[in-house]
């Protein structure tokens, strides 16, 4: 078994299109198209898993720069996600802000005890 990324797909080729491309490449046992999160969109790329690593070390070799839809295909052997922490599990950032002519407060007190405020013109 084997799983290769397709990059550079347009936006506008459908599944069966790609199924149609790889159909010399048979078995092929999964292809994914992720869609954009916002719009719903295909997001220009996809994985495509075949029943054996020789079929899917023929496609790799025979489509990478091959064209589609007038795109010039690129295809590798897909990698696995990175081992990372979770987007939401991240610490947040916490600004240090910097106090920057910090100036001492030198009004008057008043006869109550408290700064005067002056008022502007």
């Amino acid at each position: 078994m084997m799983k290769l990324f397709i990059g550079n797909l347009s936006h506008e080729t459908s599944e069966p299109e790609l199924h149609d491309m790889l159909s010399s490449y048979e078995p092929i046992l999964d292809i994914t198209r992720p869609e954009d999160r916002e719009t719903g969109r295909p997001r220009g790329f996809a994985f495509v898993t075949f029943g054996t690593r020789e079929m899917g070390e023929k496609a790799m070799e025979e489509l990478d720069g091959s064209k589609l839809a007038g795109r010039e295909l690129r295809v590798n052997e897909a990698e696995d996600r990175r081992p990372g922490i979770h987007p939401a599990e991240r610490p947040r950032r916490v600004s240090l802000a910097v106090e920057i002519d910090k100036r001492p407060d030198d009004r008057p007190i008043g006869l109550d005890g408290k700064r005067v405020r002056y008022k502007s013109i």
